[in-house]
This record gives C-alpha cells, structure tokens and sequence, in this order.
C-alpha cells in the first residue's frame, strides 16, 4: 500500500496565494521525511476560491528541489487545456531534474469554466484528452515525432528531453464519470478514483468496470494500480481545537464545492452536507477509527493506493496539518506496510 498528499490550493479571502503554496512546500517536505510516497498536485484555473494552483508543475519544480525521495504527480493534469508536444517536454523536465520521481496523472476535468477560459469547447474533451495521451507517450519515446490527428498535427521534430524513467513515467487516468472507467481499462492505465465526486456505490461500478475492460484487452490487471482519494484528519484529541478547525476547513471548502459544481457531481444529485461527506468519504479521528475506515475503502474498492487529502479546505493552520501527517505517518502508516 502507498500513501500520497493531495492539494487543491483552495485560498480564502483573507490568505495570501505565497503563503498556500509555502504550507505547501512545507508539507511536502514533512511527507518525504516521514516517508510518504508521493505528492499529487491539482490543476485549477480561474477560481481562486476553489484553488489558486493552475501550473501545479511549476510548484513540482519547486518541491522536487526541497525533497530527496517522494514522487510527484498530478491529480490532475487537464490534458485537453495543454498543446500535447509541451507537455511532453515539461513533464519530462521535471522528471529529469528529479531523477525520475514524476508521475503523469491526467483527465478531462468537467468544469465548464476551464474550458470557456481557453476558448476550447468541452464538448471536444475527450477526443481532445484520447488524442493527446496518445501524442504525449509517442513523444517521450519517439526519436522523430510525426502525428497527425483531429486537433494536433506534428510533423519531423524531435522532443528533448526524454523522460528519465524509461520508456516514460507512470500514468495515471482520473475516472469520474461512468463512460471513463472503462477507458482506462481499455488502455490499460493506472486508475485514480475520488468516491467525492463519484459516489461510493459509483467508484465500485466503475472499478468492475474497468478491471472487466482490463481483462477484455489483454491487461494484467496486476499490471495496474488503483488509487482513491480520501480526505483525511487524524487525532488523537477527537473533540479538541484540531478536529473543529478541520470540521470548519471541511464545511467551507463543501459551500465552495457545492457554488462549483461540475458536470459530473451535478448529474448525481450529491448529498454534499458535512455529515454526510465525513462519513462517506473520509477518515477522520483517532488512528484506530481512521485505520477501520481505509481498510473499510481498501476492501471495497482494491486500492492499491490512498491520495490523503490533509489540507482539506484550506483553512487548517500548517501546524495542525503537520500534526496530523505525523501522527498519520507514525500511527497508521505501518499497519498497512
């Protein structure tokens, strides 16, 4: 089992972008010390309350300079947002420069305003996000790349650097809408799910899905990784200052996501209330009750990995954060390992 740091970047009124992306840094750097695996970084653009984090391989940059061990990915890289050959080269200078530790997590996003910001229709993400990925691997090991598609045509030229992972860094495809995991499965990609947006009883659909697709096109299903995100605060003071303030950094960030809400929640109908949300999909309290619940989302969905949402909302001082990490790392981390 693999445990990774998830960030959003949500920014209140009253906080500074610097100090968000230096918490950041901050607890990326705790993570690779108390041995996390990985930090996977959102992209979000115009909608600053949301997330102030639009160009998370910038901040990869910045993280992989300060971090000796723990891998950095995406969660998600909005591939339809990005001419397909750059992207190519920036993920894999950040791979270069930190000896191998990238990892290419990617999707379609769903929110409409992301899309009218680049003048690009959404609905030509997904034609738009199949022939990108496939333009992305051809570039990274490919010595001359020529393509021709329906969005992007390249012809004759040569894509520096390789990715220092060879053949390139790992994938990871988000799957949040019903017609994406069997997708995935057909392309024989690793999995990120977010049962937040999915649903539960969605994830689990889709995941039978999408290991019966793996199947179905010749994939070993161990040749592939599931990961689930999971907000998380863990205490040992379950009614003190730390559990409230991550109570109200929750509620918060819940009042925001319910004013944004994507194509893909709002064609659910989605109980977005704190009560429901704390139980449903997330592991919050003592290192007991948050170990029962993981290994409650292990069983039901074969993770493989767990994405720990620590700084959900944004509001919870980096010092409780860091509490938090530690006391996750020192007290539940093991009994998985």
């Amino acid at each position: 089992m693999e445990f990774g740091i998830f960030y959003q970047l949500p920014c209140a009124d009253d906080q500074a972008p610097a100090n968000r992306y230096a918490d950041t840094i901050s607890q990326a750097q705790l993570a690779d010390a108390l041995g996390f695996d990985t930090v996977w970084l959102a992209e979000v653009h115009f909608n600053p309350r949301f997330s102030v984090l639009p160009a998370p391989l910038l901040l990869g940059s910045a993280i992989a300079q300060t971090t000796e061990r723990l891998k950095i990915a995406t969660a998600v890289n909005l591939m339809p947002l990005h001419h397909p050959v750059r992207l190519a080269e920036e993920f894999a200078t950040l791979d270069v420069i930190s000896r191998g530790r990238a990892i290419l997590g990617t999707g379609r996003g769903a929110m409409l305003r992301q899309y009218a910001g680049y003048g690009i229709d959404v609905d030509e993400g997904r034609e738009r996000f199949l022939e990108g990925l496939e333009l992305v691997l051809k570039a990274w090991t490919s010595d001359e790349l020529s393509y021709q598609g329906k969005y992007y045509q390249v012809e004759g030229v040569s894509v520096v650097p390789k990715p220092y992972q060879q053949p390139h860094p790992p994938v990871y495809i988000a799957s949040n809408s019903e017609d994406t995991f069997p997708m995935v499965g057909e392309l024989g990609q690793n999995i990120l799910v977010a049962p937040l947006v999915v649903s539960l009883e969605g994830a689990q659909r889709g995941l039978a899905e999408y290991r019966h697709q793996l199947a179905t096109h010749g994939h070993a299903a161990d040749s592939t990784r599931v990961n689930v995100n999971v907000l998380v605060h863990v205490t040992k003071d379950e009614g003190g200052s730390s559990t409230r303030g991550y109570e109200s950094s929750l509620r918060n960030y819940l009042s925001i996501l319910e004013g944004n809400r994507s194509r893909v929640i709002s064609g659910r109908n989605r109980d977005l209330s704190y009560e429901h949300v704390s139980h449903e999909f997330a592991a919050i309290g003592s290192p007991e009750r948050v170990i029962d619940k993981l290994e409650s989302l292990k069983e039901m969905l074969g993770a493989d990995e767990f994405m720990c949402w620590f700084a959900t909302g944004g509001l919870l001082p980096n010092q409780d954060v860091h509490n938090a990490m530690r006391l996750f790392a020192e007290e539940v981390m093991p009994h998985f390992k």
